[in-house]
């Protein structure tokens, strides 16, 4: 009599539900976080940082830089016109002050007062209304208004006969060339300068 043949276990070859193979490569899989315990690893972050700021900052610091030197040429633009207009003014009214001085001296009018000459005061009168004014140098401001104050103090004593017609005109003479070589002179050579360092910078300003 033949022995049966062992029984098999057919459930021991069946596949393995999904759930438990997941399972089982979950449990398989190690991350390695050896890198996050490395020196070199942290040391490479801190640069990263340190790069970063240091990127952002150098870029401020070229922004304000720049915002300066705009700030810088749109002021010194400003103060060329400024100085110029102001020194046409000035050099009008020592022609007309000459040319009175000078009638007073040919003809030494009876009515002085009818003759008395237009002086322009618009540029001085308004700049003290500018932000720039006081950016001028202070002695060629100081020399304008004593020169504005010292002729009209003059023509007003002309005027009243406190002084002589031909004394007075003198006095005016006088007052004008030195501001012709002071206060006027000063005043073109600053704004000269102004022009041809706006002009090195590459702003288009009028023609001297």
């Amino acid at each position: 009599m033949q022995a049966e043949p062992p029984e098999i276990d057919e459930t021991s070859n069946q596949a393995e539900p999904p759930e438990q193979d997941n399972k089982k490569q979950r449990q398989a899989i190690r991350f390695d976080n050896s890198d996050l315990i490395k020196s070199g690893f942290w040391v490479g972050q801190i640069f990263l940082v340190i790069a970063t700021v240091a990127g952002v900052y150098l870029a401020a610091q070229e922004g304000l830089s720049q915002a300066l030197l705009f700030e810088n040429l749109n002021s010194k633009e400003k103060n060329f016109y400024l100085q110029h207009a102001l020194a046409d003014e000035l050099g009008d009214n020592v022609i007309t002050l000459d040319g009175y001085a000078k009638l007073l001296k040919d003809k030494s009018p009876y009515d002085i007062k009818a003759y008395h000459p237009m002086i322009d005061s618009f540029v001085w009168d308004n700049m003290k209304f500018s932000p720039n004014a006081l950016e001028t140098p202070s002695q060629i401001l100081s020399a304008i208004r004593r020169y504005n104050s010292e002729t009209a103090l003059i023509i007003k004593k002309i005027e009243n006969r406190q002084f002589g017609a031909k004394y007075g005109a003198d006095l005016l003479v006088a007052l004008n060339q030195k501001t012709k070589d002071g206060a006027l002179e000063e005043l073109i050579n600053n704004y000269t300068k102004l022009h041809h360092e706006l002009t090195e910078a590459g702003i288009d300003v009028n023609p001297l």
